[in-house]
Formats: structure tokens, sequence, C-alpha cells
């Protein structure tokens, strides 16, 4: 099947198997490009020795299998201001970073962390904190990005910031938190993944408006569907994430990097590839009919 050469699939499908069990499916589904899902029951990739490492790499290149890793979400807070949590989350960034080098990653999903220092009557969402509050925190994750950088050097695996739901007291609802640190930290080993279920929560229309923002750092694209209130992850086409148009201006802007489906079931994201196989094929025609049209 063509379309298990052209998108991802993250584990997130299969997040209640153990990760080999959902692996070995993913991969005899015939799927080529697979995102491990670093949380839930998945976040035992980082207690793995060494041996079911090297396990899992010779299943990758027996198979043809392109990885990539989303980092940790709860136990990883890169805007930790505690010394021991900024330790604590800086292991695991490390760890995880390491794991991706040895699997041949392009890049490691990372969420840009929360305040936890607010206090729990803190309601903003992220991006909207403001102030001191907010520019402090840039400088956090910049530095927690640019040490991790530093540690593995030599490494061609990116650390991609991802946009969450707007969620309070966490940071990266808002795509120009997440500009703003890759203007600190100035590494082509730094860029974004655009989560286009997550934009869709943060209000009507803020999708396509931030998509062209982060275009141009763009690494990977999360797709998923929802109905504008719950990060529901349904299959495309289920909910109001308009993916059609955020198809189209990718496609448009020549964009290249991955198409990374995020769905609760193995046939959610192969249904989803099938609907976006077909977007991608009409976003072409619509834009050669309206270049033709220009001439």
């Amino acid at each position: 099947m063509t379309y298990h050469n052209r998108y991802s699939v993250s584990t997130y499908a299969m997040i209640e198997e153990p990760l080999e069990d959902a692996v070995h499916c993913l991969v005899n589904e015939g799927w080529k490009a697979i995102e491990i899902m670093g949380e839930g029951r998945h976040d035992e990739l980082l207690e793995w020795p060494q041996e079911r490492l090297r396990s899992l790499q010779e299943i990758g290149k027996a198979n043809g299998i392109s990885w990539t890793i989303h980092t940790p979400i709860t136990a990883c807070n890169p805007a930790a201001v505690t010394l021991e949590e900024a330790a604590a989350s800086m292991n695991i960034m490390l760890r995880t970073l390491r794991i991706a080098d040895l699997l041949g990653c392009d890049f490691v999903v990372l969420h840009a962390g929360r305040l936890d220092d607010l206090g729990e009557d803190a309601a903003q969402p992220a991006g909207t904190i403001g102030g001191e509050d907010e520019l402090a925190a840039v400088e956090r994750v910049a530095a927690f990005v640019r040490r991790a950088l530093e540690e593995t050097a030599g490494s061609k695996v990116k650390i991609a910031l991802e946009n969450i739901p707007p969620y309070p007291r966490s940071l990266g609802a808002d795509v120009e938190f997440l500009l703003r640190v890759l203007e600190r930290v100035n590494s082509p080993r730094a860029g974004i993944v655009f989560d286009a279920g997550h934009a869709h929560l943060v209000g009507e229309g803020y999708c396509l408006d931030a998509l062209p923002r982060v275009l141009p750092h763009a690494v990977a694209l999360h797709l998923s569907d929802n109905r504008g209130e719950y990060d529901d992850h349904y299959a495309i086409g289920l909910g109001s994430v308009p993916i059609g148009p955020l198809t189209e201006m990718a496609v448009e802007y020549g964009y290249a990097g991955a198409w990374i489906l995020e769905m609760h079931s193995v046939a959610d994201a192969d249904a989803s590839a099938r609907v976006l196989d077909r977007m991608r094929t009409a976003s072409i025609a619509a834009i050669a009919d309206r270049q033709g049209g220009e001439r």
C-alpha cells in the first residue's frame, strides 16, 4: 500500500499494548515510518537495556523503518524552575536523544513544558501568560534545548518543539512562543512539529493562521481530527479540523517533512492515510488549476 510509505503512524494507536507488540503489529501492517510515543505504556522505551534497543534497531533496518520518538510529556518539563526537576527532565531528554541517535531518527518531538510554579489558581492558557513570567519561560526552554543539543554534539537528531492544546499553565499552544524559543536556540538541529488538532483547539481559524508562520521551521505535521472542544484524536474527516485546506497550504508551500497520523487505533490511521492521500491529490490539482489560470 503506497500510503504506508508516505505517512508515519504513531504507536499512540496501540498505547495500551506493550511497545514491542505495537511495533511488531505496525511493521506487519506494512508501515514504513513509525513514531514511538514516549508516554503512557510506551515510556518503557527509556528503560530498555541496550540489547533490546539493538533489537529494535535491527527490526528497523530489516524492514526499512524510519523512526521518530515523542519525548515523554509528563516527566519531562523543559520549563522547570527547580534544579531537581530540571535535572530529571534533562536526563530524560538526553536518554531520548541517545536512543534516537541509535535508531537513526531524524528528530524527537518535545513539548515546551509547564509553569508549575504559578500555582493551582493560574488559569492562563499556554502562550498567553505574558510579561516577565513568559519571557523567563522562553529563556529556560531555550537554555534547555541548547544544552541538550550541546550534550549530543555530533548527532544529526533534531529537537522539534510541538504546539500543544491550550491547557492552563502549559507552554506552546501559541506558536509564537515556540518561534521565540527557536530564535534564541539558533540551531539547524531545532525545529517545530505542528499539531493541527492542537491548533484547532486554540480557536476557530487559528490552525490555518498559525501554519504559515511555522512551515519554514516544520519538520513534521501531527494530524488527527476533533470538534474543537477536546483533543479527541479522531480519524481525519470525523471532526472540524481544517485538514483539507491545511494540506493544500502545505503542498503549495512545498512542505517536505513528515506527515504523522496520531489516532486512537491502527484502523483509524489506515483510513486517515487514504483520506489524506486524496486530499493531497486534490491539492496538487487545485494548485495547478490556479497557476494555469494565472497565466
